[in-house]
């Protein structure tokens, strides 16, 4: 478990901004999960942003929750993007981890971060279409993804009404490529895979028929987390800060710069973290003016009341079996 942190002491590190040289200090080895949040931290990379405060990054690509985890924990990688269920998971190995903020996006007005869809060839209309045929539903084992989907089913099906079974993976584009060949009736996308999956054409054939059941606005949406191994976050503050000057600056840079601009210059970002291997000349023009880029949030705090009912949830499931408290692995101040 990991210990108590002085909540003044990272208030302190964290707000007090300056630039470090980049002798003598660690390479920060990252790595990024394939969600929204992640973009500003791949943004700054290509632009230069981290050397820009002297700091010395390397991204590293692993795809499967697992796989990261696993890296996480052994200290090859010092700092990840997930999800608040993940990092309850990764808690529970022991490790010490330190979540410094919450990582938020607003979605394009008449969008959305995440949906449960179906191939227009089961012939789905609705929630109640799929708990009548008694299908499975597709998506990321003791995920964030799974929690929203609990609370989905237990906000718009009757008591009478038996909640579905899962299948479950641990790599989202694994998922993505499932229910492309039209092997799952249902399954649970984020953007940007959602878009892709239903404006994609392939060479030699024609577009998936994509029917949304659900956009989860019935429910509330839970924001990706920052977390650092607690021994690298305790022995190079200023690392940290230069990360979070960076970030900021990324976020900022990247909501003032124009869409088309963006997609110009960000293939080479986005492709790698979202779709691993794609080739960047098979994305056709009607794909790229379908994505849509949300506004990124500067970061700040996760509310305690949603780490409590992630970890109840996660209890009741039987995923985790150690309760960290809130204190010990959070930030209790908010950036500036």
């Amino acid at each position: 478990m990991s210990r108590i942190r002085s909540a003044v002491f990272f208030c302190l590190v964290l707000s007090f901004a300056f630039s470090i040289h980049a002798q003598g200090a660690p390479t920060l080895r990252i790595s990024l999960s394939p969600v929204f949040a992640s973009l500003p931290v791949a943004f700054a990379e290509e632009w230069g942003l981290f050397d820009e405060e002297g700091i010395d990054v390397e991204i590293i690509g692993l795809a499967d929750t697992q796989v990261r985890s696993a890296a996480l924990a052994t200290g090859d990688i010092d700092f990840v993007v997930e999800d608040v269920s993940q990092f309850i998971l990764d808690l529970q190995s022991g490790i010490e981890l330190l979540a410094t903020s919450a990582a938020y996006v607003t979605p394009q007005s008449g969008s959305t971060t995440l949906g449960l869809i179906s191939p227009g060839s089961f012939r789905l209309e609705s929630i109640d279409d799929l708990v009548a045929r008694e299908y499975l539903v597709g998506t990321m084992y003791r995920s964030d993804h799974e929690f929203m989907l609990d609370q989905l089913f237990d906000a718009v099906l009757e008591d009478d009404q038996e909640r579905p079974r899962y299948s479950f993976m641990t790599d989202i584009l694994f998922l993505a490529t499932w229910f492309g060949a039209q092997a799952l009736p249902a399954v649970v996308l984020p953007e940007p895979h959602l878009t892709y999956i239903a404006t994609y054409t392939p060479v030699d054939g024609s577009s998936l028929d994509v029917v949304v059941l659900s956009d989860f606005s019935e429910v509330e949406s839970l924001p990706s987390l920052f977390v650092f191994r607690g021994d690298f976050a305790d022995e190079n503050p200023d690392v940290v800060d230069a990360f979070y000057a960076a970030y900021r600056a990324a976020v900022d840079r990247v909501n003032e710069t124009p869409r088309e601009e963006l997609i110009e210059t960000g293939l080479d970002v986005v492709l790698p973290l979202f779709f691993t291997g794609a080739d960047p000349s098979l994305i056709g023009e009607d794909v790229l003016d379908a994505l849509p880029i949300p506004t990124f949030e500067q970061p700040k705090d996760l509310p305690e009341e949603q780490f409590q009912q992630v970890l109840a949830w996660m209890e009741d499931r039987g995923y985790a079996f150690l309760r960290p408290t809130y204190e010990d692995v959070f930030r209790t101040c908010e950036l500036p």
